[in-house]
């Protein structure tokens, strides 16, 4: 080969065998905004050869700590709807949407193997109104979704909210196939607590859920989960602060079911042996336990993990 062949080389000249491995180490997002309808052989590559099965929707671009935009183009976004989604829409087992283009891109086609759904950078008003509202996202919650993460927008004054506690209830009553959820810890930054020991006890039952990741804000709301979600056996927890007055801690019921229980406490606490050990011991089949927590010594017994 001269050197003059070798300085007109382009993609198009790889065999298909290479173009396949360079598509599958990228975003397919990107795949469909830089390839789709480029040629046939891209065409077919991509719609034929790579068999689509997870499509992350979003864009990320950060303003600011707290002000992030996850919104595709928009010109992308309605070539995506009108154009590559009809294409690949029956074999979508996972999708990621925002909130300015999801009702786009599921009200475009339907998604017959879809279990797995991520709902990112949602106003909580917003997504209370989709959940009580009759809609498609409500339709795919009820009788499709699996695998549910949500993620709600930060603002500088986000505390505690009702809504967001309400909306934790409402997943956890209409979304009767779920398995997996994580509830706002898709960002570590972006973990916002939520109180639920408040709600009657009936609000949060699920015969489905065995895995859960959620932040909340006092132990209680930690206690509450475990009493009455019986089938978890993942819970991943980030708890704000213990106080002494838990309303459990003196239930002494067996957590058979309990396989991996991560805590992490983001406050000092004077109550690892009065609130932490009891519940530990009522794991009897734990499998694998992580500790994230800051301990006032001079009050416990706890001393760090080597003993």
């Amino acid at each position: 080969m001269t050197t003059s062949n070798k300085n007109n080389l382009n993609i198009l000249d790889l065999p298909d065998e290479i173009l396949l491995v360079i598509l599958n180490k990228m975003n397919t997002i990107n795949i469909l905004y830089s390839l789709a309808d480029v040629n046939e052989r891209f065409n077919r590559l991509i719609f034929h050869s790579i068999h689509i099965r997870n499509l992350d929707t979003t864009s990320m671009v950060i303003n600011s700590y707290y002000d992030r935009n996850f919104s595709l183009d928009k010109n992308f976004l309605l070539r995506l709807c009108e154009k590559i989604l009809p294409r690949i829409h029956h074999q979508l087992n996972e999708l990621i949407v925002e909130q300015n283009s999801m009702e786009h891109i599921l009200f475009t086609v339907d998604y017959p193997q879809l279990y797995s759904l991520s709902l990112v950078n949602f106003q909580e008003e917003i997504l209370f109104q989709y959940l009580t509202g009759d809609s498609i996202l409500h339709h795919l919650l009820t009788q499709q979704i699996t695998d549910l993460n949500i993620d709600v927008s930060y603002e500088l004054e986000s505390k505690s909210s009702l809504i967001l506690s309400s909306i934790f209830v409402l997943i956890l009553s209409k979304c009767q196939r779920l398995i997996n959820l994580n509830f706002c810890q898709l960002f570590s930054d972006r973990k916002i607590p939520i109180f639920i020991y408040e709600f009657p006890s009936t609000s949060c039952i699920s015969s489905t859920l065995t895995k859960l990741k959620i932040n909340v804000e006092k132990f209680d709301d930690c206690l509450y989960l475990i009493r009455n979600l019986k089938y978890l056996s993942t819970l991943i927890i980030d708890v704000k602060e213990i106080l002494l007055s838990s309303s459990d801690r003196n239930n002494k019921e067996k957590l058979p079911e309990l396989k991996y229980f991560s805590l992490t406490l983001i406050e000092f606490t004077t109550h690892y042996d009065d609130q932490i050990i009891p519940l530990l011991r009522r794991m009897i089949n734990l499998t694998e336990l992580t500790l994230f927590l800051a301990v006032l010594k001079r009050y416990t017994t706890y001393i760090d993990g080597t003993k």
